[in-house]
């Protein structure tokens, strides 16, 4: 068991803190694991003075336990997420364990005056942004409106009451995927990541404004979110049939047509037609330039029956025309 003794207090002091218990001589913004506590690394950048991004990308090779401990001022902890924690409260504390459970990524929303055990067992997989909110920045929001301040109260009750039924947004899924996994050929440096954390940072806001509306994120059950993947992997996995429709892919979901249709989008960006169409043309796109298919074997492979709608699309798509390709 490997254990840490920390606050979110002062980032640098938490930056300090990691690096001389994990790596005392690196010189660079990643603090990597030692090997016999982990593969893989945590980050920490300032956004402002009253503003921290924190990101854990890392598997465990040891038991971890973080013990969190609570500060005196009202500091605001979001914890964007794709693995999943079991809760709990014990005098006054939360008490987080590392589970296999299903989890497409979701958001826990902290007054860090409130202290937190957590344990990651060895093996496990962590994939998190922290953003943390000073009370110096967060103050001037509730003084102006009190009824901001009356809703991030309930919101950080309900992330924790209501923990199975959030779910990261399609606009916060690929920020989060961003910060996590940053695709290298991008030019990697605090700038890049401050950007998307102030661009995750705002959802929360946004989320809080709209918050017990019909909008509200903590009426979406975990389980049906888990039945939409299914579905989006049921349509890659059957891109050479014809489309069955969104009542059919409703029944699979066990969902009603209309909450199926609304939450698809609102989880993929596009309707289960448009989801389904794209994949064929990604898919048709590989077949011509990694294969070799000609147009004709690609069409009658993936069911396609016009070839003048199929090269408009393809072209709208990837702006190029198929037959240019072969």
């Amino acid at each position: 068991m490997c254990e840490f003794l920390f606050d979110y207090s002062d980032i640098d002091k938490l930056r300090n803190y990691f690096k001389s218990r994990l790596k005392p001589d690196a010189n660079s913004d990643r603090i990597y694991f030692p090997p016999h506590i982990g593969e893989g690394y945590l980050l920490y950048y300032k956004i402002s003075h009253e503003v921290f991004l924190i990101i854990n990308n890392y598997r465990a090779n040891t038991d971890i336990e973080y013990i969190r401990e609570p500060v005196k001022e009202k500091d605001i902890l979001l914890h964007f997420r794709k693995y999943a924690l079991d809760h709990g409260l014990e005098k006054n504390q939360i008490i987080s364990k590392y589970s296999d459970s299903y989890t497409p990524g979701n958001m826990r929303c902290m007054d860090a005056r409130q202290g937190e055990r957590i344990l990651i067992r060895k093996g496990a997989e962590v994939k998190s942004t922290i953003i943390v909110l000073k009370s110096s920045y967060a103050n001037p929001f509730f003084e102006k409106s009190r009824e901001i301040a009356d809703s991030v109260d309930s919101y950080i009750r309900d992330s924790h009451k209501y923990l199975d039924k959030f779910y990261l947004s399609y606009k916060q899924s690929i920020l989060f995927d961003q910060i996590v996994q940053p695709d290298t050929d991008k030019i990697e440096n605090y700038l890049y990541y401050i950007a998307r954390g102030i661009r995750l940072l705002e959802t929360f806001w946004k989320d809080v404004l709209r918050w017990g509306t019909s909008c509200n994120p903590f009426t979406i059950n975990s389980g049906q979110v888990g039945n939409i993947y299914k579905v989006s992997d049921y349509l890659r996995n059957h891109l050479k049939e014809p489309f069955v429709g969104v009542d059919q892919l409703a029944a699979m979901a066990h969902m009603s047509r209309t909450n199926f249709f609304n939450m698809f989008k609102e989880i993929h960006n596009q309707t289960p037609l448009e989801f389904f169409n794209n994949k064929r043309l990604e898919a048709s796109y590989t077949m011509i330039i990694g294969e070799g298919n000609s147009i004709k074997e690609v069409m009658d492979e993936l069911n396609y029956s016009n070839s003048s709608k199929f090269k408009k699309a393809f072209f709208e798509k990837f702006n190029i025309y198929p037959e240019t390709i072969t």
